[in-house]
């Protein structure tokens, strides 16, 4: 148990350093991830919905992705 709460700290603590910027650059669709520390931006924007889900990653078992149209810069991505 141990173990698993270490390795929980030291890759939720990577995943915040490498997420540290905001991917949000204007108004278009963007790839979020949802994740246990809550959602960000992960990539775009993107033209269309269609160029965003052919980007799309799998959804993981530490984050569900979704593509999502954002006209302004949401307030919980950093």
């Amino acid at each position: 148990m141990k173990r698993f709460a270490i390795a929980l700290l030291l890759t939720l603590g990577a995943a915040g350093a490498a997420q540290a910027e905001s991917k949000w650059n204007g108004a278009g669709w963007y790839e979020v991830a949802d994740t246990i520390v809550g959602p960000f931006v992960w990539s775009g924007p993107y033209a269309s919905e269609e160029e965003c889900k052919a980007h799309l990653h799998p959804n993981e078992d530490d984050a569900d992705y979704a593509c999502e149209y954002l006209s302004d810069k949401p307030n919980w991505d950093s």
